[in-house]
């Protein structure tokens, strides 16, 4: 199978459900050598087969690996469980959570359960890659899933949004510490994309949001997570070689509009 990421081993955390789902299918349909889902369950939200036998229907060798990146240990095991493969060559940070208390006034214990995921799980999982590329001398991808939050604010998203801002500045910290090494480390900030958490957790508030989003959006719609998959495939593959230190929106256009 050619493509995009062909000979490519690429991990996805968070890659069960919603827009990691969507990265990893992506990254099948593009041929990519091995693809290693790691989430804290297997089965996705939206129902079906899992994403790893997804994949491996689409011919690609897929295997899910139970990971909980909020804990270092479980973060190295998963890269090293990519060791069959040839070593990770992209890297999805993409596992992130959200509280519903989040707020002016949120709780200091979700904020920590938060930041555990959202900030400390994306270094470690970045961290961990980083060190097997160099280990094994590979001019590898990282990726790291920010949000059109890291660019606005709203009363309703304090921590969430504050975790995704860190995770920009890191990713830029990050591509200057190991880009000499020919390592590649980008940001990609999703707008409003249509997944079971979005819909399932939808508020009169986030509605409005929403609603605000299909009006002043130039193309006047939500994405799809294939979408935000397409742009993480391009910027783990040869074709974005010049592209570092970068926070990529995929959002309809809205960053454009404010």
């Amino acid at each position: 199978m050619g493509g995009m990421l062909e000979g490519k081993t690429v991990v996805v955390t968070g890659g069960s459900s919603g827009i990691g789902r969507g990265i990893a299918l992506v990254a099948a349909r593009h041929g990519a050598k091995a693809i290693v889902v790691a989430d804290l369950t297997e089965e996705p939200r939206e129902g079906g087969l899992p994403t790893a036998q997804e994949a491996k229907a689409m011919g690609v060798e897929a295997v899910f690996h139970r990971t909980d990146v909020s804990k270092r240990d479980e973060v190295d095991a998963l890269v090293e469980a990519c060791t069959p493969y040839g070593g990770v060559d992209v890297m999805a940070c993409n596992a992130a959570i959200m509280v519903a208390s989040d707020g002016v006034h949120v709780p200091a214990a979700d904020v920590e359960a938060l930041m555990a995921v959202n900030l400390y799980g994306v270094l470690y999982t970045a961290q961990a890659a980083i060190t097997q590329m160099l280990e094994l001398k590979k001019k590898g991808s990282v990726v790291i899933m920010s949000s059109g939050a890291a660019f606005f604010g709203h009363g309703s998203t304090v921590a969430y949004a504050a975790s995704k801002g860190a995770v920009v500045q890191m990713a830029k910290s990050l591509a200057d510490g190991v880009g000499p090494m020919g390592i590649r480390v980008n940001a990609v900030c999703p707008g409003v994309v249509d997944t079971v958490l979005v819909r399932g957790e939808e508020t009169a508030d986030t509605h409005e949001s929403s609603s605000g989003f299909l009006q002043t959006s130039p193309l006047r719609r939500i994405g799809e997570p294939a979408e935000v998959g397409e742009a993480v495939a391009w910027l783990g593959s040869d074709y974005s070689s010049y592209v570092t230190g970068v926070a990529l929106p995929v959002d309809g256009g809205l960053a454009a509009t404010r």
